[in-house]
């Protein structure tokens, strides 16, 4: 029970790392991580329900676990809000909408695109 603990800890750290890097690759390869971690919680949740998982240990493991899950979620939020920051950016030119959609512009007949990557 313990080590399903820890190695959910693990996997929602791994995912934390990967989203404090400069890669989106490197979260896509941390996300079945994240699967495996809710399988293991799973297998502690039926455990608890079952009365067989009561110690300290266990109980620690998911409030840091829970605590993981915070700074995870912040980072996520940050996240979103610089990608709308940047759509918003994109999007205060003639060319673009609030909403990131090209605009037609009325003297040319053909809408041209932008694509960043990084």
């Amino acid at each position: 029970m313990l080590a399903a603990m820890k190695q959910a800890r693990e996997r929602v750290q791994a995912l934390r790392v990967a989203l404090e890097g400069p890669s989106a690759e490197e979260i896509g390869a941390a996300l079945p991580g994240i699967q495996e971690a809710m399988n293991c919680l799973e297998a502690v949740e039926q455990e608890f329900r079952a009365g067989r998982c009561a110690s300290y240990d266990v109980r620690r493991e998911l409030q840091l676990l829970k605590n993981d899950l915070k700074l995870s979620g912040r980072l996520i939020e940050h996240g979103v809000a610089f990608c709308h920051g940047w759509a918003r950016l994109l999007g205060a030119g003639s060319s673009y909408s609030r909403a990131g959609r090209p605009v037609p512009d009325p003297r040319t007949t053909s809408v041209g695109s932008l694509s960043l990557e990084g």
